[in-house]
């Protein structure tokens, strides 16, 4: 493949996609399960704050009273549940508003949602629902980039896999030439056969003319297209740097047109 290093600039987005839809599964996957166990599952009771402190990002504890609406609020209860002799009551912990962090202190009574399976996890029963809500987004969010990700991987693939042998591919534009390499018109060598791919249009103008603004609708006759990307039947003498090109097929015919 000739034309490699452009396959560069789609890896990266291939990669950027995949990277951000992966990490967001493996960030709220376990949350939206244990949300999804909690509503499903999970049953109330009352609990004992016995901490609360701001996580930082890399996971430890700071117990301050003074945070910013950014921080991540975390409060430690203590779940009054039935438990056999000799044993402490379970501990959870969940996630709150800076307001409800600011409100709550330590041996405050408060009701939440445990699983009785894992009482570790629990939260405030009227964050459930929203969360949950919240968490299904992300994931909904995540499972939207990875089928953008997968997509863009079969164009990317269907646009640089190599035609089969004796099925070249099929051109927007015929030059219409006479059997034969037609020859350079600045060293008379001949020239190499290609195609140009004009998916936005090529702009002419007229040495008269002004540059104006440029855009898809106002590229030449056949070189632009919203669906499908036109290939113009092209020359070039890679000595002179000279293309010539057909940018549309000629009405009536014999009326040829092409740009050097």
């Amino acid at each position: 493949m000739k034309n490699k290093s452009e396959l560069i600039v789609p890896v990266l987005v291939i990669l950027l996609l995949s990277g951000v839809a992966l990490g967001a599964v493996g960030a709220y996957s376990g949350d939206y399960l244990d949300h999804q166990r909690l509503y499903d599952e999970g049953k109330e009771a009352v609990a004992v704050v016995v901490m609360k402190a701001v996580e930082k990002d890399d996971g430890e504890l700071s117990r301050t009273s003074v945070t910013n609406p950014s921080d991540i609020h975390r409060v430690f209860v203590s779940i009054d549940t039935p438990m056999p002799e000799g044993e402490e009551p379970p501990l959870c912990s969940f996630t709150v508003s800076k307001l409800t962090y600011d409100v709550l202190v330590r041996r405050d009574k408060i009701v939440v949602t445990y699983l009785p399976s894992d009482p570790s996890v629990c939260t405030l029963p009227d964050s459930l629902s929203a969360s949950r809500t919240v968490l299904m987004s992300m994931m909904g969010v995540a499972g939207t980039l990875l089928l953008l990700a997968a997509g863009f991987t079969v164009h990317v693939y269907r646009s640089f896999r190599k035609p089969a042998p004796g099925n070249p591919v099929a051109l927007t534009t015929d030059l219409g030439l006479p059997p034969g390499k037609p020859r350079c018109p600045r060293c008379g060598a001949e020239m190499t056969e290609g195609y140009i791919p004009a998916p936005a249009g090529i702009p002419w103008r007229d040495r008269d003319d002004p540059i104006g603004m440029p855009t898809i609708t106002s590229g030449l006759p056949g070189t632009s297209s919203l669906l499908k990307r036109a290939k113009l039947h092209a020359y070039r003498c890679p000595a002179c740097s000279i293309v010539t090109f057909k940018y549309a097929q000629a009405t009536p015919a014999g009326n040829r047109r092409s740009k050097e």
